[in-house]
């Protein structure tokens, strides 16, 4: 039963974590308002449940939705400051503003009232192994996580526009000079990125709930993800957020919650004593 609490936790952490870390193989920039984003898909899907009720549609909404306000922000903040090589801090500044903007107007529009997400009543109910029973909606996550990211593995390294990706990721310039449109694929990644935090917001409510603080509430817990993995790297990605999710689970059934967080941090210090870069850790989004 812990196996696939943890399973079912680290595929949140591995979605949002993907989103994070395709951003930054890419162009560097360490997006803080991913969680705003991860927050307003989630509130999307309870608005929309009770008056949609397509759980698909609903999912394509927050996609796009997310995708669109993400594109807006590299088009007209981020990449402004890097033409104006005012990166680094004035970045971090920018996306961590949005993210508590995005916070404070959730709540003044929709209230700060912790709320639960409805899972489609499709995925309603319980599966029975024996004497295992568990929820079918949190089988349905993991499922569709390794959907997403099995598709994203196919983007990056099989088609010609994860190709051009790739490319950028490791030498941007003569990438260019090549005739590469680097600046619109950028905000096509960037893009992409907050869409599958949109979609991870969706998927976890029913499981984690929905409040505006929701929008920092993980984001220190997907660093650790993506350090732990190797930053750029898809695949370290996956393996850390499982390891992650796992230890979260044992942890809180065996000992308490706040250790278990604890454990996390000592987990990775252990392993980027052994290995500094992560687990996979390499330049750019390659594995």
């Amino acid at each position: 039963m812990q196996i696939l609490n943890g399973l079912t936790i680290g595929s949140i952490f591995i979605l949002l974590s993907s989103g994070l870390t395709i951003v930054f193989g890419l162009q560097g920039v360490v997006n803080c308002a991913h969680g705003a984003f991860y927050m307003i898909g989630a509130y999307l899907a309870v608005k929309l449940m009770p008056l949609l009720h397509n759980y698909w549609l609903i999912l394509a909404i927050a996609f796009c939705f997310t995708f669109g306000l993400g594109w807006l922000m590299e088009r007209l903040g981020i990449r402004f400051l890097v033409r104006s090589k005012r990166e680094g801090t004035h970045i971090l500044v920018l996306t961590l503003g949005l993210a508590i903007l995005l916070r404070e107007l959730v709540k003044i529009g929709w209230g700060a009232v912790p709320q639960l997400a409805e899972a489609p009543a499709i995925l309603k109910g319980i599966l029975a192994w024996g004497p295992i029973t568990y929820p079918k909606y949190w089988l349905f996550v993991m499922g569709f996580t390794a959907a997403i990211m099995g598709t994203l593995a196919f983007f990056f390294q099989r088609t010609g526009l994860g190709t051009l990706v790739q490319s950028i990721t490791m030498n941007n310039e003569v990438s260019q000079s090549l005739g590469t449109n680097a600046p619109k694929i950028n905000t096509l990644v960037f893009g992409l990125g907050t869409g599958i935090a949109g979609i991870a917001g969706v998927l976890s409510g029913p499981i984690l709930g929905v409040e505006p603080n929701m929008t920092f509430d993980l984001l220190i817990v997907l660093f650790v993800v993506i350090i732990f993995g190797g930053l750029g790297s898809l695949l370290g990605v996956v393996i850390s957020g499982l390891i992650v999710g796992l230890v979260i689970s044992f942890g809180t059934a065996l000992i308490t919650g706040m250790v278990a967080k604890i454990l996390v941090f000592v987990v990775m210090i252990a392993i980027l004593l052994v290995r500094p870069l992560g687990l996979f850790g390499k330049t750019g989004i390659l594995d």
